[in-house]
């Protein structure tokens, strides 16, 4: 007897119950029923990301099957499915299934990142961002595809924390496992060292801020433009929609003060800055990208392929009780994950 779409649908994902316990008979079932979906939809990513989950962890087999799994993912992946994606890179960056491709893995960590931190920002709480937060913060502790650096892990687990806050109230498949994930390597992250705890209301480099909010958007960046003996300046970064719309709110955080903010711009106070030219005198400037010079600890912002601001020298802080207005989340002192 031929089976509906609908009634193929209630047999693929009914392992997907949460009030159930399921068998790997029930798994069996399913993967069936989703292969005949796969071959009768076949511009449906749902049904081969769904595949792909069933032959990495081998739950209707008992049995891992990281080739299969790969095949499904890269299928997933060309439909465009966020899960497919980061789990394809995840088995891209350890050679599971196949070849590693470092590059290729790198690229597709990053862009579900912005795709995913984007749809978060514009208050879509059930995206896949903190699994996408998870991945970043844990690529930067364990120095794959990128040099170790914990702080910045613990920047983008931060994120991924009070990503996976919001998106338990849905009660999707596997949040439970994602949220001690990201706990457990949040607690395997070195502490700050001396240096870093001396930063003056927790000083940070530039790139970030651009890094941040360069993604899918225009960058407003007003300066104030006189700076003193000292070399001190102010820069406020604030989104500018190239659609004209409403811009979404920046997702902050704070690795040394283990906290999270919502803000409507970011302001950064520097100090020691050696010297500044901008195309304009006006004091907001638009900028899209930025590139980093280091010989000469230089940033030239630009928009599209002309200079509109440079800055040499500085290091930056952000205005801590500005911050506090907008706290969003935070780790108190003693949970897992926090610097003692």
């Amino acid at each position: 007897m031929t089976l509906t779409t609908k009634e193929l649908e209630k047999i693929a994902w009914a392992p997907y119950d949460l009030i159930r316990n399921p068998t790997q008979e029930d798994w069996k079932k399913s993967y069936d029923a989703l292969r005949q979906l796969e071959k009768e939809n076949p511009k449906d990513g749902r049904y081969p990301n769904t595949l792909g989950y069933l032959c990495y962890y081998g739950r209707h087999t008992g049995q891992r099957n990281y080739e299969e799994a790969r095949m499904w993912f890269e299928k997933g992946e060309k439909l465009d499915v966020i899960e497919s994606m980061y789990k394809l890179a995840d088995m891209l960056t350890e050679g599971m299934g196949g070849p590693a491709d470092p590059d290729r893995a790198l690229k597709l960590r990053l862009l579900v990142y912005y795709i995913c931190r984007d749809q978060f920002e514009d208050g879509m709480q059930d995206s896949k961002f903190a699994d996408a937060a998870l991945r970043m913060g844990r690529m930067y502790h364990e120095g794959k595809l990128c040099h170790r650096n914990d702080l910045e892990a613990m920047s983008y687990l931060l994120e991924a924390k009070y990503a996976i806050e919001c998106r338990k109230q849905y009660h999707e498949y596997g949040d439970e496992t994602v949220e001690k994930n990201i706990l457990r390597v949040m607690d395997e992250c070195d502490k700050p060292d001396d240096e870093v705890r001396r930063w003056k209301q927790f000083g940070l480099g530039l790139s970030r801020v651009p890094n941040h909010l360069l993604a899918n958007d225009d960058l407003l960046m007003t300066i104030k433009m006189d700076v003193d003996d000292r070399g001190t300046i102010r820069l406020e970064f604030r989104r500018k929609r190239k659609d004209g719309k409403k811009p979404n709110k920046i997702l902050w955080s704070v690795a040394p003060a283990m906290k999270v903010f919502m803000l409507d711009s970011v302001v950064l106070y520097g100090a020691e800055v050696k010297q500044i030219w901008s195309k304009t005198p006006e004091e907001t400037v638009t900028c899209n990208r930025y590139e980093y010079d280091e010989d000469s600890d230089t940033y030239t912002f630009f928009l599209e392929d002309e200079p509109q601001f440079r800055l040499q020298g500085g290091w930056f802080v952000l205005p801590m009780d500005e911050l506090r207005k907008t706290e969003i989340a935070s780790h108190p002192a003693g949970a897992p994950g926090v610097w003692q």
